[in-house]
């Protein structure tokens, strides 16, 4: 035993180093195979055989997940390649998958995690050179499957499923359609009736369930994940995973009201987020899902199934079921804190599923006057709810829920304020362009937190209308911050005097001289009469309520600082006329386009052409920013919103110039020059 222990650890400094094996290989193979222990098992506190034997064959399973990895590397040499792979492919013929899969029986945990991981890579180094799915280990997930739920293997065969199907999704090699086929093909009808039996006793649960039945549950939330993603990442029809869109989750809603560990109820929120946004495996993929605008009609059927079965839900009170705890300590210490605060991860993952639903049923073809009725009835109860878990002591503005429940998740907030922003400019066309339909629509949206100007200027004050954190936001490709924003400017364009408005009241809530209360919105009656009104002629009876007097918009109290604005890392920035190898370097390669974005109307951002504006101080002549320059904490809310604009155009016009921009900003440039027009006509 000595000998052979020695033996491996040698081998196992060859194989780390992907060199040639020095001894002929059927030697290896004979050392490397694992051996049943000849005691069985009889408890989970006993051990068969010797810690040393054990050592050794821990050892052996990860040396042979090794010699698969380096195997189907590219970097390892052809010739070390080859012999590395007859080695595995000897194990194989002496039968090491059977062995394998017995030592999932065991209530050793971590023999049982080696030998799932082990006999993974061994299945994928089978897909990558034969092209062809290892039948003993199918055969084993499909018997282990139907066996639910007697079987005692459940927990490393899903393991075994989320590893291999994880390792298709970041190897670029699998992406055809025919290798994720032949592994999906057999286990859809098989793992569709699986997980309805889990699902289904889950919610006939009446206790807190036992650990092994709860990371039971957690093991099937990542692999429907996992086959999302795989659909949205290779683009192919695979029939399970239109199954887990349309099936598997709308059954697992109801995991919320079931009595399981909150960290799992948890997992499901955010699984279902991801899937909705169609950001699945976002968390594991080596790169982000490219952003394509390809219609799918198939995904988008049956992403449109889960969000009709999501309203459904939250029409019957779904929301209220919804745990939300205090907020969970940074690893693992304690939460000393004297005020607690609320999981902002679950209460922002609850609102972004119910608003991305609504967007996708009106992108299906709903009705615009079914769609208003559905997000006044959510509105109508997602705000007294985030009222509740947030604790709001004061009164706030209803637009600023937003900001509130996402000032800890960049990406949310803006999925947010775009889901706002569409469905606002799609209830458009179901207005009349008369002034008093206008102001109607825009009071409706505000009673109801959903109004786009409201929700752009709270976010641009909590960033103290910083020029370099927007110019930040456009050069990242991890937000989807440049489809917001020029859809927005578009929309600002179009009712630049209801933004003026709401600006003016911006900055007399700020004097102390108006408030409306998040305690007191429209209830849901009020807020459908409302829409009815609005949606007809609207007749004396169904007038909306001016937005002026006690109901009128406001914010929280300025800060007097809240616009000192970062000009100097702006500055240093843009400012590169004292390198010459900056030059040099823009000379010598063209800039590459980084960013592909459709805006509203088609118009693709990076095909633009046209050269950079002109500085326009938008709006603001030389006196008035003279004067404005040294009282900055007395500026309104629209000036704030202007020079800030100004900044942001003038550092996007200086980084263009010296091709330093990751794509062409003509379009946005062309879009802010408009904008700074309508404030110079204000002036």
């Amino acid at each position: 035993m000595e000998d052979t222990f020695s033996f491996l650890k040698h081998l196992y400094r060859n194989v780390l180093q992907a060199v040639p094996l020095p001894e002929d290989v059927e030697k290896y193979a004979s050392l490397l195979a694992p051996r049943i222990p000849d005691v069985p098992l009889e408890g989970p506190g006993e051990v068969p055989y010797s810690w040393h034997q054990h050592d050794v064959t821990l050892l052996q399973l990860s040396l042979i997940q090794m010699l698969a990895s380096k195997a189907e590397n590219p970097s390892t040499e052809p010739a070390v390649k080859r012999q590395y792979v007859h080695l595995v492919e000897l194990l194989q013929h002496n039968g090491v998958e059977t062995t394998i899969i017995r030592f999932f029986d065991t209530p050793d945990k971590v023999l049982t995690h080696l030998s799932s991981k082990c006999l993974s890579s061994l299945v994928l180094l089978q897909l990558k050179c034969q092209k062809e799915v290892n039948s003993q280990w199918l055969q084993f997930c499909l018997k282990t499957l139907e066996g639910y739920p007697v079987c005692r293997m459940l927990l490393p065969c899903l393991t075994s499923l989320i590893y291999v199907c994880k390792g298709i999704l970041r190897d670029k090699d699998f992406h055809h359609a025919d290798i994720p086929l032949k592994l999906l093909g057999p286990l859809h009808p098989v793992f569709g009736t699986f997980c309805s039996s889990l699902l289904s006793a889950t919610q006939r649960q009446s206790a807190t369930q036992d650990s092994e039945s709860v990371n039971l549950l957690s093991c099937v939330l990542d692999l429907l994940e996992i086959l999302v993603a795989l659909r949205v990442e290779l683009g192919s029809t695979f029939s399970l995973c239109h199954h887990v869109l349309s099936v598997s989750l709308p059954q697992a809603l109801d995991i919320v009201s079931s009595p399981v560990p909150y960290f799992v109820k948890k997992q499901f929120i955010l699984v279902l987020k991801k899937c909705l946004l169609h950001k699945a495996g976002e968390d594991f993929l080596p790169s982000a899902h490219p952003v394509s605008h390809q219609p799918d009609p198939v995904l988008e059927q049956h992403t449109s199934v889960l969000a009709e079965a999501l309203l459904g839900a939250v029409s019957q009170g779904w929301l209220l079921q919804v745990p939300v705890r205090d907020r969970p300590s940074n690893f693992g210490g304690a939460n000393d804190t004297p005020e607690s605060s609320p999981d902002l991860g679950i209460l922002g993952a609850v609102s972004l599923c119910a608003l991305k639903a609504l967007e996708v049923k009106l992108l299906t073809g709903t009705k615009i006057s079914a769609v208003t009725v559905y997000l006044q009835t959510f509105m109508g109860q997602l705000l007294p709810y985030l009222k509740r878990h947030l604790q709001w002591s004061e009164q706030v503005h209803p637009c600023e829920w937003v900001s509130v429940t996402f000032m800890e998740q960049d990406d949310d907030m803006l999925d947010v304020a775009k889901c706002l922003l569409q469905m606002y400019i799609q209830c458009h066309s179901h207005f009349s362009s008369t002034e008093d339909q206008m102001e109607n629509r825009s009071n409706i949206f505000h009673q109801m937190g959903c109004n786009p100007h409201c929700v752009f200027l709270l976010f641009l004050k909590n960033v103290a209308f910083d020029a370099s954190v927007l110019l930040d936001f456009l050069i990242s490709s991890e937000t989807c911050f440049l489809e917001y924003f020029v859809r927005y400017l578009k929309l600002l364009k179009e009712e630049w005097p209801q933004f003026c408005l709401i600006c003016r009241q911006f900055d007399e809530l700020g004097s102390g001289l108006t408030r409306t209360p998040l305690s007191d919105p429209l209830t849901p009656s009020q807020l459908q009469a409302h829409t009815v009104g609005a949606l007809s002629s609207c007749p004396a009876e169904h007038s909306c309520v001016p937005v002026t007097g006690g109901n009128a918009i406001h914010s929280a109290p300025s800060h007097p600082c809240d616009y000192l604005s970062s000009l100097d890392a702006l500055q240093r920035l843009v400012a590169y006329d004292s390198s010459d190898n900056s030059d040099s370097e823009c000379a010598e390669k063209e800039p590459s386009v980084i960013v592909q974005t459709h805006v509203a109307d088609g118009t693709d951002l990076d095909k633009q052409t046209g050269k950079p504006q002109p500085k326009t101080g938008f709006g603001i002549t030389p006196a008035t920013e003279s004067t404005a320059s040294n009282t900055h904490p007395m500026l309104g809310n629209q000036n704030k919103l202007t020079r800030c604009l100004g900044e942001l155009q003038d550092a996007i016009s200086k980084l263009q110039s010296k091709q330093l921009f990751p794509y062409n900003p003509s379009a946005l440039l062309r879009l802010l020059s408009q904008v700074s027009a309508l404030n110079r006509d204000t002036h």
